[in-house]
């Protein structure tokens, strides 16, 4: 799996984006790219990205049962970040959980559905059936994208998260199964790469 990057990517304005694992080194350009994320876009992760504790599990190189970051670079600039998780536990080591950010100026262009289809991909090699998604209830765009994926709701926790200012917000849990996402792309004749989403 690691030799399949890095690997450059054609987008649809003609830029041409490396897809690669993310390192150690990546870290100060890393956390510069989160905070040019609006800041309501980030509040859907279980954690702070622009915090250097929060990302510390993401170094060391990848760690197939619990995180695997892929960064998209246009001369050298880090446009966009993709992330697997999985789990260690038995009951759960069939699922996985993903997410991803596209730079505002990088969207529009397909990054969004080609990161969603590496992770697809690096999903089903590893093993997962399954992955599931956790976010706010009234983050519509993001609901949108996910359900461009073939996501569909599988529930909802009331009052269940806090955002900053300690306002109370619904919890949505999405799930997408692997063999529906590739069986969706194939009988959409749509594949990675030539589709535009947003991000």
């Amino acid at each position: 799996m690691l030799d399949d990057y890095p690997k450059e990517i054609d987008l649809r304005d003609g830029q041409i984006a490396t897809l690669r694992v993310l390192h150690q080194e990546d870290e100060d350009r890393l956390i510069m790219f989160f905070l040019t994320i609006p800041e309501d876009e980030r509040n859907f992760l279980r954690y702070d990205v622009t915090e250097r504790e929060s990302l510390e599990s993401w170094f060391g190189g990848p760690r197939w049962n619990e995180v695997f970051p892929i960064v998209a670079e246009i001369n050298e600039r880090i446009v966009g970040v993709a992330v697997l998780r999985g789990y260690r536990t038995q009951w759960f080591a069939h699922i996985g959980e993903f997410w991803m950010l596209v730079g505002e100026n990088s969207r529009g262009l397909g990054l969004g559905r080609i990161l969603a289809s590496e992770l697809f991909n690096l999903a089903r090699d590893l093993g997962m059936e399954k992955l599931s998604a956790e976010l706010r209830a009234d983050q519509l765009v993001a609901i949108k994208i996910y359900k461009q994926l073939g996501y569909v709701h599988e529930g909802i926790l009331t009052d269940y998260i806090k955002d900053a200012q300690g306002v109370t917000h619904d919890l949505l849990i999405m799930g997408c199964k692997i063999k529906d996402y590739w069986q969706k792309l194939t009988d959409s004749q749509i594949y990675p790469g030539n589709t535009i989403i947003n991000p």
